[in-house]
Order: C-alpha cells, then structure tokens, then sequence
C-alpha cells in the first residue's frame, strides 16, 4: 500500500512538473512573441521617421530651387516658329 501511495505520488509530482513546465513554455512564447510585436512596432515606427524626414528634405528642395526663365525660353520657341512660317510662307507663296 505505501508503495502505490508512493507511486501515486510521484504521477502527482511528475503531472504537477509537467504542468509547471508547460506553463514556461506558453510564458516564453508569449514573451518572445511580446518581443517580436515590440521589434515590429519599433521597425515601423522607424520606417515612418525615415518617411518624414524624406517628405521634409523633398520640401527643403523644393523651397530652394531657384526660379526657372520661363520667358526667354518661351520668346525663343516663339521667335523659332514664326520663323518657320515666314520661310514657308516664301517658299511656297505664288505672290513673292
């Protein structure tokens, strides 16, 4: 009889183990997944750091680009065609 309440006792033991391992176990994956979120989290956090930074030197640049000359380029496409019009206009006027 002692040795089945020894026995029994020792399952007990060995079930109550087994337990008290499972539960590490779930409480190192929940940490480890814990871990993962807060590296994914931080990554995107990152990420959007890095965006606005981008957008603000985009802006910068944009704010100290110098002004283009639009009109010389303008009077000389202008200037190019008007040209071409006339020298069709003579070369092919019955009148001149």
């Amino acid at each position: 009889m002692e040795a089945a309440s020894e026995e029994a006792a020792s399952l007990t033991a060995a079930s109550e183990e087994a337990a008290s391992e499972d539960a590490a176990s779930e409480e190192a994956a929940s940490l480890e997944a814990a871990s993962e979120l807060a590296a994914s989290e931080e990554a995107a956090a990152e990420e959007a750091t890095e965006e606005a930074a981008t957008e603000e030197a985009a802006e910068e640049a944009v704010e100290e680009e110098e002004p283009q000359a639009v009109m010389p380029m303008a009077s000389a496409r202008a200037a190019a065609t008007t040209a071409a019009f006339f020298s069709f206009m003579v070369m092919y006027s019955p009148c001149l």
